[in-house]
């Protein structure tokens, strides 16, 4: 467009001079001095156009001038501002990864106290027992000599307690050797709500191993365990598990809670039970995740200083289940004081009418009871469609037993699975998983050799087999359950496990 214009502005400038030129000759004037005059003012017009363009190239420039150093300000002040937000980004960052190394190195410390004082507790203990040991071995062979220097024996089977004291000794450390040796397996048993059966919490329950891959039940190791003051040493193993299990779960963003069994023996350990409280302030984060689980027997015995323990735990949020019930005469009052917000019950009881008699309360609104206190019902045990089907009459919250899954072990370094996950495998022809359980481990291979097969007195046994299915519904069972009870299923209709629950 600048060069069309400059054309024309030459044009006219030549125009100019001519016109004069012929202005000048019809003036009278002389060819020669026409001539002269039209160059002039030729000449003069490209002057003024040469100024011209000269300031309007100068008036552009400037203009760009201008324009580069606004974006050169908006350029720094982007750079500056992007300086500002990596500097924030990596002292977070930092300040992220400090935060973890501390808390990693807090939990270290503690197990290592932990570890330090369980060994020389156990020196001592070994030492208690190898006395014990002697001096029973000692009281067996005065016993054998009386026998065979004709004195009067009481019982012909005088030997019989240095076999029980042998297999007691062997119990005790078969234990210990599990606990110094970390032979410690998380296994945890699915709860499920009532009748959707959507996975809802887990159960963590601890087995010790042998070093032939036998698993100590708690039915075998508890009593050994509370005699010799284990307990804490086996719930703080249990609890540190629970934890590392729990955050597993969150990272991937599952609502799902766990049931952590502690004994009542570690609420009184003067030296277990305040760095267990310290662990659980640092760990406060997944107290609507965690619920610590005692027997009803250790709330009824409770003194002053269980109750304070009980508090200190309540008063960082965490709640508290009660199992092994016995009795369903509850102070309802009590466990909402106390913290309790479930009611573990097995079916025997609670479909026994016995179990009515003496009680203030139907049994029919023993739930709505333990609602209005904040305590929700669950059903443990449960091992057939039946009994699922007789609890749904009295309103059960949750189920916890065999139907819907075994007591399976949990590997450390499995990351857990999703529904998505768990398909391709059971495609394949796998054993399917319920869906949101975690991976499990497999049963260990048993090695025959020494030490195997225990005692019969120790009544060790076997890990358990390759997961199974740990939840599901027979479609053609319904049809072979009484009349009275396909009533109660269509009143209660029941979800097969995977669809929509």
């Amino acid at each position: 467009m600048s060069n069309l214009t400059d054309a024309l502005v030459t044009l006219g400038c030549a125009a100019a001079g001519a016109g004069a030129a012929l202005a000048t000759l019809n003036m009278g004037g002389t060819p020669t001095i026409a001539g002269v005059l039209g160059l002039a003012v030729f000449g003069v017009g490209s002057q003024l156009q040469n100024v011209g363009v000269r300031r309007r190239d100068r008036l552009a420039l400037q203009k760009n001038l201008h324009a580069l150093r606004r974006a050169d300000l908006i350029l720094s002040d982007q750079i500056s501002q992007s300086d500002e937000r990596i500097g924030e980004r990596l002292a977070k960052a930092e300040a992220d990864h400090a935060a973890r190394e501390g808390k990693l190195a807090a939990e270290l410390k503690l197990l290592e106290t932990l570890v330090r004082q369980f060994a020389e507790s156990m020196v001592r203990r070994v030492q208690s027992v190898e006395t014990a040991l002697a001096e029973t071995a000692g009281k067996t062979r005065r016993l054998h000599d009386r026998l065979r220097a004709g004195a009067a024996a009481p019982v012909a089977a005088a030997p019989l307690p240095d076999r029980d004291a042998a297999d007691a000794a062997r119990l005790f450390d078969l234990i210990q050797r599990s606990l110094i040796e970390n032979r410690v397996d998380l296994h945890v048993q699915p709860v499920v709500s009532l009748p959707q059966r959507k996975l809802r919490y887990y159960e963590a329950l601890t087995r010790l191993r042998t070093p032939d891959g036998a698993l100590i039940m708690p039915a075998q190791y508890l009593q050994v365990a509370e005699a010799h003051g284990l307990m804490s040493t086996v719930d703080n193993l249990l609890l540190f598990r629970c934890v590392q299990f729990i955050r597993r779960l969150t990272s991937r963003q599952r609502d799902v809670g766990v049931f952590c069994n502690i004994s009542v023996h570690s609420l009184t350990d003067a030296a277990f039970f305040p760095q267990f409280v310290d662990f659980m302030r640092a760990h406060r984060d997944l107290s609507a995740q965690i619920v610590f689980e005692l027997p009803q027997a250790a709330f009824a015995a409770m003194g002053p200083a269980e109750e304070e323990s009980l508090k200190a735990l309540a008063d960082l949020g965490f709640a508290f289940s009660m199992d092994r019930v016995t009795s369903l005469d509850l102070d309802f009052e009590a466990l909402r004081r106390r913290g309790v917000r479930f009611v573990k019950v097995s079916p025997a009881l609670l479909l026994d009418p016995a179990s009515q008699r003496g009680l203030g309360v139907r049994l029919e609104d023993l739930h709505a009871m333990l609602a209005r206190n904040g305590v929700a019902l669950v059903g443990e045990k449960i091992e057939s469609e039946r009994q699922v089907v007789d609890l749904l009459d009295f309103s059960i919250d949750y189920g916890q037993g065999y139907l819907f899954g075994e007591p399976r072990p949990l590997k450390d370094d499995e990351p857990v699975q999703s529904r998505a996950e768990e398909r391709p495998a059971a495609a394949r022809g796998a054993p399917a998983q319920a869906a949101g359980f975690p991976a499990l481990s497999r049963a260990r291979p048993q090695r025959r050799g020494a030490g195997w097969p225990p005692s019969p007195r120790l009544g060790l046994t076997r890990p358990p087999a390759p997961c199974e299915p740990l939840m599901h519904h027979d479609d053609d069972h319904r049809d072979r359950l009484p009349g009275r009870y396909r009533r109660r299923l269509r009143r209660h209709p029941l979800r097969r496990v995977g669809r929509g629950a």
